[in-house]
C-alpha cells in the first residue's frame, strides 16, 4: 500500500490512451457478482488490527478529541485559581499532556519485553461551544464546588456538578478542576492528594490548586482519566482485554524487595511514571473511535468528512483490511493488486474506488458508506481488452450513499 500525490491522475490518463479502454461505475450492490462467504470470525474485533503500526501508518491521521475545562470555586473565590492563572495553567496542562502521549515510553513490564512504543495518534483540543467562548469556564458555587473522596460529604462519584455546568457533553469531554473539601469540615485522615474520576464524558480532577505544583505534574493524571473515557481499564488487578499489559503488584515506585523491584510505567496503572501505552491499548482506543454508535466516536473532530483530493491510497499487492476505517481520499487498486474489505469503511464525499485492469476488489461482509450525511462517488472499474478490473462480494455486503 502506498499513498502518492496526484500520481493516480497520470495513471488514469495513460489508461485512457490505451486501446480498447473502457470504464463502468458501480453504484448499486446488485451490480456486483456474489462469491462464497469466507469471512473469519475474529475480523473487525481484534484491537491490534486498529493499532497504527508502521506498515499501516499511512492509513491513520491524528485524531482530535474535543475537551473543555471548568474551574469550580467558592462564591468568595478563595479556593481555586484566578481566571488568569487558571487559563494559563490549563493551556500548559493540555500541551504537556499531548506531548506525553506522543513521547510514549517503552513498557517496563514484562522485564526484557519487546513491546513496541507506537504513536497513539490522538490529541486533545480545547473546544469552544460558541464563537464568543474559549472552552474555559469559571463557576462560583458554594454548594457544588468542592470535591470529597471520603467521609460524610463524599461526592467523587456524583454527577451533580456535571449535570449543572457541563457544556456539549455529548461531543466534548468536560474536565472539572475542583478544590478539595475545606479543612474545617473534613476528617483528620483526609488527604488532599492528586486524584480524578471519569464519569461518562465528564471528568473530575482535584488536588491541583492545593498542591501548588506546576501544571506538568498533573499531565499523566489527565491522560489516565481520559484513558478511561476512551475505553481503557486499570491493568494490574483484572483482565483489561490486552495481552501486552501484564498483571503486577501496582507499586508506585521501585524498591530493592519483591514485588516492587520492577514496576509498571503504564498509563493506566498507579505509578510514578504513567508514560507508556501499549499497541493493544492504542488499538482499543482507535477501535472505539471507528465504531459507529460508540460513546467515544462523537468526541472526535470529524476530519474524515474532508476529502483530500491531493493524495490517493494505492494498492499494488494483496491486502486484507480487517478493521473499520474512515477514508478521506481515493483508493486506487493497481494491476496485480487485490484489496479485500471485511469491515465498515467510510468514504469522504467526492471520493471513489478505482479498480484498474488486473486489479481486484473483494467485499467480504463489508459496508462502504459515507458517515457525514454526504455521498461518495462509487466504484470505477476499468477494462482493457480481456484484462479487466474485478469486483466481487459476499452476501451481506453493502454499499450506500453513492451519487
Amino acid at each position: 500500500m502506498k499513498i502518492h500525490l496526484l500520481i493516480f491522475l497520470f495513471a488514469i490518463s495513460n489508461l485512457a490512451c490505451s486501446k480498447k479502454i473502457s470504464t463502468s461505475l458501480i453504484s448499486d450492490i446488485r451490480d456486483i457478482p456474489l462469491i462464497d462467504n469466507y469471512q473469519e470470525s475474529y475480523v473487525c474485533d481484534d484491537a491490534l488490527l486498529y493499532a497504527p503500526y508502521a506498515h499501516v501508518a499511512e492509513l491513520f491521521y491524528e485524531q482530535i478529541v474535543r475537551v473543555n475545562v471548568h474551574f469550580l470555586n467558592s462564591e468568595e473565590r478563595s479556593h481555586n485559581y484566578t481566571e488568569v492563572d487558571g487559563t494559563r495553567l490549563i493551556k500548559e496542562l493540555l500541551h504537556n499532556a499531548n506531548d506525553r502521549l506522543v513521547k510514549n515510553f517503552k513498557m517496563n513490564l514484562p522485564v526484557d519485553n519487546d513491546t513496541p512504543a507506537l504513536d497513539p495518534m490522538y490529541q486533545y483540543e480545547l473546544w469552544r461551544a460558541d464563537d464568543d467562548e474559549d472552552g474555559i469556564y469559571f463557576h462560583y458555587d458554594d454548594e457544588l464546588c468542592f470535591f470529597a473522596n471520603k467521609g460524610k460529604y463524599r461526592n467523587n462519584y456524583t454527577n451533580d456538578v456535571i449535570d449543572k455546568y457541563a457544556i456539549g457533553l455529548d461531543t466534548i469531554i468536560n474536565i472539572f478542576i475542583m478544590p478539595h473539601i475545606p479543612k474545617k469540615i473534613r476528617s483528620k485522615k483526609y488527604k488532599t492528594s492528586r486524584t480524578g474520576v471519569a464519569l461518562g464524558h465528564g471528568l473530575k480532577i482535584a488536588g491541583l490548586y492545593e498542591s501548588g505544583k506546576e501544571s506538568w505534574e498533573f499531565a499523566t493524571l489527565l491522560n489516565h482519566e481520559i484513558g478511561h473515557i476512551l475505553g481503557l481499564h486499570h491493568t494490574w488487578r483484572s483482565n483489561d482485554g490486552c495481552d501486552d499489559t501484564p498483571r503486577h503488584a501496582n507499586c508506585w515506585g521501585p524498591t530493592d524487595k519483591k514485588p516492587c523491584i520492577n514496576i509498571s510505567n503504564n498509563l493506566m496503572d498507579y505509578n510514578n511514571s504513567q508514560m507508556a501505552i501499549t499497541p493493544c491499548q492504542i488499538g482499543r482506543i482507535h477501535k472505539k473511535f471507528n465504531e459507529l454508535g460508540s460513546d467515544q466516536r462523537p468526541l472526535l473532530v470529524k476530519q474524515w468528512c474532508n476529502f483530500d483530493d491531493l493524495s490517493v491510497i494505492e494498492i499494488g499487492e494483496d491486502e486484507h483490511w480487517k478493521s473499520a476505517r474512515d477514508i478521506n481520499r481515493d483508493i486506487h487498486i493497481l494491476k496485480g493488486g487485490r484489496l479485500t474489505l471485511s469491515c465498515r469503511m467510510h468514504m469522504a464525499a467526492g471520493s471513489k474506488i478505482v479498480v484498474e485492469p488486473g486489479g481486484e476488489l473483494i467485499l467480504d461482509h463489508a459496508l462502504i458508506h459515507n458517515d457525514c450525511g454526504d455521498q461518495w462517488s462509487g466504484i470505477e472499474v476499468f477494462y482493457r481488452g480481456k484484462e479487466i478490473g474485478l469486483v466481487s462480494r459476499t452476501e451481506g455486503s453493502e454499499i450506500r450513499d453513492i451519487k
